[in-house]
């Protein structure tokens, strides 16, 4: 999927939607049914078992989302919600992660690879109007495509030459996609475009609908508008309730099944409770009135002494696709005139002064006091498990790290470093100066609520404190914390994180030197760094080949460029997925490994049941 900005993050106005009905469904099973064989070998699922219907099914976040439109999302309080009420032409099995027909029942595929022919599922939106091949041409061509529409889609979908996958209508269930050059993710790029509904939206879109101004599509689906949304996926927003709870029903045209015939999801609502940070969600989880979490690592050893008196279970898995780190504005207060906001985005474009940074980060520390030994040192953009990773000496090679770029824990290069930069102490105070005297000083912000983070962000100021720079610890509301991302010139630095995947071009929207959240340096689209102009080269380069091994060799090198030359993010470390469920939870046997440190993939969700039904 696209990288996504990561929550690790009453009686109030509650946006409802009762009135809303739905229609009942199909009447029988559609004949383009996709279906799911739980505990049949050779499907992926061998290990998970089909289900009974009904109960809800409750979990937590501590962020508020921000919409409902998964097109103009940037951060996971969003697309937690999106993510299941619509689905793409193809989409990752949860648990083999091999591209598979989702909304395309079958797909050929020319010998150069160049032509697609998606054969399209003749199902039903929620609303139970008819999904057919105008639903895909209008995302594809009149949404992603188009420059009035703020998307970070668009940045996956463009090939090397500059050009877009042709996305034209057979006939009402057959697609054709024409690519101009071989393109090796052409599936996953297809598959971060989420198809939406042209019966709801069109009518929004300048291009289709001259009558709105230009731009108008970029606030559709807010708050209070919960009932024109529809969707394809299992679930759909039934009521939000801000601070307190957002309520997801079934759809009933959900068109997957299981071999039984039983149509999914299983339960009928998912429903997730807004909570004021992790330390509440591990009290709600502990009191039962939340049935899975994606635990703190630091949570473990509490949560085991519990595991058999409270009939749940504690799971540990590998490392999480995503990211932590913590990132300096290259562009802060650009084009402003403000002599104060030069020199700091002067000492932040100093590569020297993020190579301190990054000396200056005690990982170990972090590991052991944070996440509980949990978790490992991180240098790359690429997620660890990705076949990718640089940490890698081949694709998909076992991890020997022996290509890994690392900044160990010296506080004394960090201050060399800096010294040779020319901020030095000058009137004794203990703090570093401007050679104009001013105190080198910067506000570092990260979403309120995020234990961890909030933890990072301390032990870095004190370390960065030790170093004679002054810093300002703040923690915001995750939605605003992300507004302040994107807008280019406003923060001074940032502990986020962001989602990963297998395929790295789907990060092409961060390292892309135009990328919609290459937020560090946001002017290099027009005026790029050499490190960034080589980036681009190595995207394209990697992207246009279909041997694996040569993409390989291409993303190693951008991973070892960006670590030496442009630390743009300076990571910090990998945690274990860690998981906790209760027993009463069915299929959470195996836990996705395309998981996050966010729940949002840490079930899936319309193959969970609860076994209490």
């Amino acid at each position: 999927m696209k990288r996504l900005l990561l929550v690790m993050a009453g009686l109030l106005l509650v946006f409802s939607v009762s009135a809303t009905v739905f229609a009942q469904g199909y009447e029988t099973m559609p004949a383009d049914a996709k279906i799911v064989e739980l505990g049949v070998e050779g499907s992926g699922y061998e290990v998970l078992e089909p289900g009974v219907r009904g109960g809800i099914m409750y979990t937590s976040t501590f962020t508020n989302p921000k919409k409902w439109n998964s097109v103009t999302a940037h951060e996971t309080s969003t697309t937690v919600y999106t993510n299941q009420m619509f689905r793409s032409l193809v989409q990752r099995h949860p648990l083999t992660l091999v591209h598979e027909p989702e909304l395309a029942k079958s797909i050929d595929v020319s010998e150069d690879g160049k032509t697609l022919i998606f054969h399209l599922r003749e199902i039903k939106w929620s609303d139970g109007v008819d999904f057919t091949a105008d639903d895909v041409v209008f995302s594809f061509n009149d949404l992603y495509y188009n420059e009035d529409v703020e998307t970070d889609t668009r940045d996956s979908l463009e090939l090397p030459d500059g050009t877009f996958p042709v996305v034209e209508k057979v006939d009402d269930h057959t697609v054709k996609v024409t690519l101009s050059m071989a393109f090796r993710p052409v599936l996953a790029a297809l598959e971060n475009g989420l198809i939406m509904p042209k019966h709801k939206l069109a009518q929004h879109v300048h291009k289709l609908n001259p009558d709105v101004p230009a731009g108008t599509f970029n606030e559709v689906w807010g708050f209070g508008e919960e009932e024109d949304l529809v969707g394809l996926g299992p679930y759909i927003v039934e009521s939000y309730t801000p601070d307190q709870q957002v309520v997801m029903t079934r759809n009933p045209y959900y068109y997957v099944y299981d071999q039984n015939g039983a149509q999914l999801p299983y339960c009928d609502k998912y429903v997730l409770l807004v909570v004021a940070s992790q330390d509440v969600e591990l009290l709600k989880f502990r009191n039962e009135e939340t049935y899975a979490w994606a635990c703190r690592p630091s949570d473990v050893p509490i949560l085991k002494r519990e595991e058999a008196t409270k009939g749940f279970e504690v799971k540990i898995l590998g490392g999480v696709f995503g990211t932590l780190w913590i990132t300096f504005n290259e562009d802060y207060g650009l084009g402003e005139d403000d002599p104060a906001k030069d020199q700091l985005r002067g000492l932040f474009r100093d590569i020297r002064f993020r190579k301190a940074m990054a000396h200056a980060m005690d990982k170990q520390t972090i590991i052991n006091n944070l996440y509980n030994g949990l978790a490992k040192p991180q240098w790359s953009f690429v997620s660890t498990s990705s076949p990718f990773y640089g940490g890698r000496e081949s694709y998909g090679g076992p991890v020997t790290e022996a290509n890994a770029v690392t900044y160990e824990y010296d506080l004394a290069k960090a201050n060399a470093l800096l010294d040779e930069i020319g901020i030095l102490d000058a009137d004794g105070d203990g703090y570093r100066d401007f050679p104009d005297g001013t105190t080198v000083e910067f506000e570092l912000n990260t979403n309120a609520g995020n234990t961890l983070r909030e933890g990072f962000c301390l032990i870095m100021a004190e370390d960065f404190e030790r170093l004679g720079l002054k810093v300002n610890v703040n923690f915001v509301d995750f939605n605003t914390l992300v507004t302040r991302l994107l807008g280019a010139t406003l923060y001074q630095a940032v502990v986020l994180g962001l989602t990963g995947g297998v395929e790295p071009n789907d990060g092409a929207n961060v390292q892309g030197s135009c990328g919609g959240l290459h937020f560090w340096h946001y002017s290099g689209c027009d005026e790029p760094y050499e490190d960034e102009k080589r980036m681009d080269e190595l995207f394209d380069l990697a992207a246009s080949t279909m041997d694996n091994d040569k993409a390989f060799e291409y993303y190693l090198e951008a991973q070892k460029l960006f670590a030496e030359q442009s630390l743009g993010m300076v990571f910090s470390v990998n945690q274990a997925f860690t998981f906790s469920v209760y027993n009463i939870v069915g299929n959470a046997e195996v836990i996705s490994t395309y998981a996050t440190p966010t729940n949002y993939r840490g079930l899936t969700w319309d193959l969970v049941y609860l076994k209490n039904q």
